[in-house]
């Protein structure tokens, strides 16, 4: 009878054990991706502002398509579901004998359904629109990716705006200097002659 009462004891034991080292595992596992994640981001900290800012744009252009597909995904299967409940209701019209009043509601219900089709319908062009549509200076996605990255991170992206008006400021300042050179030779060439001409003409 001792014998008995032991080994449930045994097995609440290995049971507990196994639990113990499963649990063991997934906070290692945890802590191996906050890790990761934690190195990820100390090497981002520590990259050049361009790569910092192309890095949080690509992943936002990324989780926009993602959102994206999740809705016209969803979109595509209301429409299906809708398709078939209007089948369903235009295959309840009422007889020749049915009441004028049965009849008009019948036909209510089936207007109602096609403008909730209608409705899906131009939901779902709208969604595949900005999917495939181009901006003003980039793809549709890519822009409102970018006016994310803005909302979620303002001081990267001002710290990008800076750089890139510093970087213009620099390319025009180049432009005018290469364009003020073959004036500005031009310029002292005619200086040089005409006090060459002062010098042989002089007394």
């Amino acid at each position: 009878m001792k014998l008995s009462m032991e080994r449930p004891q045994q097995g609440r034991t290995a049971s507990a054990g196994l639990r113990g080292g499963a649990e063991m595992q997934a906070d290692a596992h945890l802590y191996q991706a906050a890790d990761e994640q934690l190195e990820q981001a100390a090497m981002l900290d520590a990259a050049p502002l361009d790569t910092q800012y192309g890095a949080a744009l690509a992943a936002q252009v990324e989780a926009k398509h993602e959102q994206v597909e999740r809705i016209e995904d969803r979109l595509e299967n209301l429409i299906e579901s809708q398709a078939s409940r209007l089948q369903r209701t235009q295959m309840q019209q009422p007889g020749l004998l049915a009441f004028p009043a049965t009849r008009a509601q019948w036909q209510q219900q089936v207007q109602q359904q096609q403008k909730t089709m209608q409705r899906l319908l131009g939901r779902l062009e709208l969604v595949r629109e900005v999917r495939d549509s181009m901006g003003v200076h980039a793809p549709r996605i890519e822009e409102l990716a970018a006016r994310k990255l803005r909302t979620q991170h303002p001081g990267l992206a001002s710290e990008w705006d800076a750089q890139q008006q510093a970087q213009r400021l620099e390319k025009l300042l180049q432009r005018q200097q290469t364009q003020q050179g073959p004036e500005r030779s031009h310029v002292l060439q005619a200086g040089r002659g005409s006090r060459l001409g002062l010098s042989q003409h002089g007394p």
